[in-house]
């Protein structure tokens, strides 16, 4: 999987990237994304628990907005 690489939430800001909560039941994960990312593919994405780069299998789980909304 090929793209940006980000180092920290403010690279994530600065970039234009969208934060989430991606969640599988009772996990949750706060992570951002590209602007325009697929969300139901692979997904490479920024998870600001653990400040580093992670792959996600979007199809897998239910994407929340930080305001609450599913998508």
């Amino acid at each position: 999987m090929i793209g940006a690489v980000m180092a920290s939430d403010a690279c994530c800001t600065r970039a234009g990237w969208t934060e989430y909560l991606a969640c599988w039941g009772a996990v949750e994960l706060h992570v951002s994304v590209a602007p325009g990312a697929d969300l139901d593919g692979d997904v490479r994405a920024f998870c600001h628990d653990d400040q580093k780069m992670i792959n996600i299998s979007g199809w897998m789980a239910e994407w929340m907005t930080l305001d609450g909304g599913f998508l």
